[in-house]
């Protein structure tokens, strides 16, 4: 009797433990997603009708007019196309560029890797500053180009090391050696090994680089000028912070939408077309997120669990 009642007891408090845990957790997804679902709500919502106040939960009056005011303006498209590029260019290379040199410093035949693997690591903790890093890009001929997005971010020493890890924990060295046997060289072994092997690692670490690059407003707004090159972060925050946000929507955007009857644009406000603008620049990679989510969760546990 007294071990029935003390597994009733161990029961009761497990249930307890998960139907508390569960509440907390639904909660704090709540907290978390809420947000975002009052802005898109916002986004759907006539401008003027919004400023009114009481919209938690579903549009009150839906629209289409402030997307289609930001769809309209065409920096903002411009904006969106910059972003993607950057996003896609800068990912590929940087995971190209990071993945070969934690591959030769995960060789042990390479020689001086060990004093490498710590400069890199040195240049990791202590960065020169801002002021020599903008230096150096003027006298690279980087500032206000495309390839200022690009070619400071090709190299990432804490993706570095964790490929290194993964590379010489993961892969069996008798693979390797077997390949030599067979006359493969280091570039076909890289190519037809190591980066198919590493799938999972690359695809989780390329997510957070593209995340990065995505959200990355500061090197539009300090090294470029010219407003055709600037990325959607970029854009989005200038017009967020600036007392200009109004011009935002333009007369002629105005009109054209009022000839082809498409919305009332007198419902548009600065704050509606600002909610669609924060979807458009979100969405994104929210859709990338469930593509990715097979090979997120195996590339972050990849290393940690040794037998």
């Amino acid at each position: 009797m007294v071990e029935g009642r003390r597994g009733l007891g161990q029961t009761f408090s497990n249930r307890t433990f998960t139907v508390v845990n569960t509440l907390c957790m639904l909660l704090f997804s709540f907290l978390c997603a809420y947000p975002m679902w009052y802005i898109l709500v916002l986004s759907f919502n006539e401008g003027q009708d919004a400023l009114m106040g009481g919209i938690y939960w579903w549009p009150r009056e839906f629209t289409l007019g402030n997307y289609i005011v930001v769809l309209s303006n065409s920096i903002i498209a411009n904006a969106f196309w910059i972003s993607v590029l950057r996003t896609v260019i800068g990912t590929v290379g940087s995971l190209l560029v990071t993945s070969m040199v934690a591959y030769a410093l995960s060789r042990s035949e390479l020689p001086g890797r060990r004093p490498i693997t710590l400069f890199f690591l040195l240049i990791m903790l202590f960065s020169g500053g801002l002021i020599p890093f903008y230096i150096q890009l003027i006298q690279l001929n980087l500032i206000n180009t495309f390839w200022v997005y690009i070619f400071p971010s090709l190299f990432s020493v804490w993706n570095m090391l964790v490929m290194r890890t993964s590379f010489r924990s993961n892969i069996p060295e008798s693979v390797v050696e077997s390949m030599k046997i067979d006359g493969a060289g280091y570039v076909r072994i890289y190519f037809t090994l190591i980066l198919p092997y590493s799938m999972p690692l690359l695809a989780a670490l390329g997510l957070f680089t593209a995340v990065g690059h995505w959200n990355d407003w500061f090197t539009g707004a300090f090294y470029v000028q010219d407003i055709n090159l600037q990325p959607l972060p970029t854009y989005l925050q200038r017009v967020m912070s600036s007392v200009e946000a109004s011009n935002m929507i333009s007369a002629s955007q105005i009109n054209a939408a009022r000839e082809a009857s498409m919305y009332n644009p007198a419902a548009v406000t600065t704050k509606s077309v600002r909610m669609a603008t924060i979807m458009l620049t979100t969405l994104p990679i929210l859709l990338v997120y469930p593509f990715l989510q097979r090979y997120f969760v195996k590339g972050v546990l990849i290393g940690s669990v040794k037998e």
